[in-house]
């Protein structure tokens, strides 16, 4: 078997493990090609010679005792400049613009290795974790800041800019820095034709649907829609045309980093029973005129994480009750959500929220993964232990929420 890895986890487990810089992933034995393809976050170096003297002595398994950064080999013959003893070719010389100096200076020549064929070793270049397809492995990158957004992926945006007959939605839930440079901030393009018109007339949009653009979203205004499409150049567009997708109003936005949410089947959950009886602060219980103290969780996959109330039965009903039975369904919830948004919030349900917020952020602080599990987990051991709302976040209290996430 020319294919032999040397991860430290064992033969088949290269699939959704993390992986630190300079571990190693893989280790061909073949002399004539290599048993894997490198993908994004690894390189590639030599398997050194058993009787090369060099101060890094390495295990069986391929790793070094001696450390290094990644993307750096310590295996370097005498007179070499690139991985292992192989030998340095002249790939690439600097253009300073002079044509006619052809053999004075060759202090510009840039040298890379151009790697033998013979036993490699696969290094992982990042912090993440890893993918195999086949032979192919990489390393998918942990950061906090970037999102890939993927066709289907649920997200919460924040609309930065009308115009175009489309709006402009950055996907890190926060306004620009300044209205000159929008720097790392990730963008969607939301159509007009992508979004639902008001009482879900099904019509071709005209010049006057672009005058009222602005009447359905603002610059300032949060929404959750789905991403469409992902073009070529890495442009997301995005769109609200499921009943579900809509303006966010009367709730609380949290952002977290998009590793710790996870792609599930539902991102709209329910959290239910976190109301009740506080006796260090007094909190009212549950209030019945809202829903029993039930809280709605959107789980954005670019780490904008929605709460708010979950609206009660009875409004739906009242609402369907002063209408014609014909009415669709798009005006109904269209009335639903302004008498939400309009609806002053309860002071035992403004606590429920702030409860799952703090929740969220105790997650985030230990950088688990947030689930709706690891939400009422924490939420409800916080009620038991009858930890006030604003003591949540406090270090002693958010390792001990956190124990049981983490373990």
């Amino acid at each position: 078997n020319r294919f032999d890895h040397t991860y430290i986890m064992g033969s088949d487990l290269l699939r959704h493990h993390f992986v630190l810089p300079g571990q190693v992933l893989a280790t061909s034995h073949s002399e004539t090609e290599g048993g894997f393809l490198r993908g994004h976050g690894t390189y590639i170096e030599l398997v050194p010679d058993e009787n090369d003297d060099d101060d890094n002595d390495f295990d069986d398994d391929g790793n070094s005792h001696g450390g290094g950064m990644a993307g750096m080999s310590k295996k370097r013959g005498k007179g070499t400049s690139g991985w292992g003893n192989g030998k340095s070719n002249v790939v690439m010389k600097e253009d300073d613009g002079n044509k006619d100096n052809k053999g004075g200076d060759n202090d510009n020549e840039e040298h890379v290795t151009d790697l033998p064929k013979g036993p490699q070793r696969l290094i992982a270049s990042v912090a993440g974790t890893v993918e195999r397809v086949n032979k192919l492995i990489s390393v998918i990158p942990l950061s906090p800041s970037i999102y890939n957004g993927q066709v289907g992926d649920l997200v919460v945006g924040r609309i930065v800019g009308v115009g175009g007959s489309r709006w402009k939605v950055s996907l890190t839930c926060s306004a620009p820095i300044s209205s000159g440079s929008n720097g790392s901030m990730k963008e969607g393009q939301l159509p007009l034709s992508g979004v639902n018109l008001p009482g879900g007339v099904q019509r071709i949009r005209t010049s006057e649907d672009v005058l009222a653009m602005r009447n359905l979203f603002k610059e300032g205004d949060l929404l959750t829609c789905e991403i469409q499409q992902v073009q070529k150049e890495g442009t997301l567009i995005l769109h609200t045309r499921s009943l579900r997708y809509g303006k966010l109003d009367n709730g609380v936005l949290v952002t977290v980093p998009p590793s710790l949410v996870g792609r599930r089947k539902n991102h709209f959950v329910t959290l239910k029973g976190l109301s009740g009886k506080n006796s260090n602060d007094g909190s009212i219980g549950v209030d019945e005129q809202e829903g029993g103290g039930d809280v709605d969780v959107y789980l954005g996959l670019n780490g904008g994480i929605w709460i708010q109330r979950t609206v009660p039965t009875e409004w739906e009903n009242a609402i369907r009750a002063d209408q014609d039975e014909r009415a669709p369904l798009a005006e109904t919830l269209q009335k639903l959500r302004h008498r939400h948004a309009t609806t002053r919030v309860s002071r035992s349900m403004r606590e429920s929220i702030a409860r799952v917020r703090n929740s969220i952020e105790c997650l985030r602080l230990v950088h688990c993964q947030i689930t709706p599990d690891s939400i009422e987990t924490v939420a409800k051991i916080s009620l038991d232990e009858g930890i006030r709302v604003a003591d949540m976040i406090l270090p002693e209290w958010v390792v001990k929420l956190t124990e049981g996430t983490r373990a």
